[in-house]
């Protein structure tokens, strides 16, 4: 047994984490108590060995355990919702490129195709796939969230304005100029500055 003060001392920190889940905190203080104990036996200072403890347990801090814990909960409903995500935007691109072929084609069916196509990649992939790339660390970047932002904006302000010009509503034109002003002034320069960043950091 470490010395209370010692463990006062755990408990603490730990209890001052942002940890949430109160039975993951007691599993956390027993495990950390139980290495810290070990180091001290092998004649290490308290400061020496609750570090190490730390260093083995949660190298990048006690939330990293939380979020690993939420992680391996939920894993699989993650993967049920990212293989729904892209099995969804391989049947909404198949619908919208086989009806640009009907309609070149001139075969029935065409208009149904590419707008019940276009609009599942506009209204239900891209939004899923932007709610996918937010939960990841890499997209904390401003310019990053920008770019899909800006991205998914543009194609569901076109998908609104091509119904209208199929339509034949008033205000058509405007919306699809500003789609493509969406595109090309807000999502086409941070693609191409996320890129200049990437092929930067990589020499």
């Amino acid at each position: 047994m470490i010395l209370p003060e010692y463990e006062e001392r755990i408990i603490r920190h730990v209890e001052t984490s942002e940890i949430s889940n109160q039975s993951l905190k007691e599993d956390l203080i027993d495990h950390l108590c139980c290495l810290v104990e070990m180091e001290l036996k092998a004649g290490n200072d308290f400061n020496d060995a609750y570090e190490k403890a730390l260093q083995q347990t949660a190298p990048n801090g006690l939330n990293e355990i939380q979020n690993e814990t939420i992680f391996l909960l939920n894993y699989s409903k993650i993967m049920l919702m990212k293989r729904l995500t892209y099995v969804l935007g391989y049947i909404f691109a198949l619908a919208w490129v086989i009806g640009i072929f009907f309609k070149l084609m001139h075969l029935p069916g065409a208009t149904i195709l590419m707008f019940s196509g276009g609009t599942g990649l506009a209204f239900i992939f891209f939004p899923l796939l932007l709610i996918n790339r937010f939960k990841k660390s890499a997209t904390k970047l401003l310019s990053e969230r920008l770019k899909w932002v800006f991205g998914v904006a543009s194609v569901i302000i076109f998908m609104i304005a091509s119904w209208m010009k199929f339509a034949h509503l008033m205000g058509a034109g405007v919306i699809l100029a500003f789609s493509f002003l969406v595109f090309g002034f807000g999502f086409l320069p941070f693609l191409f500055f996320r890129m200049y960043k990437k092929s930067v950091d990589e020499l």
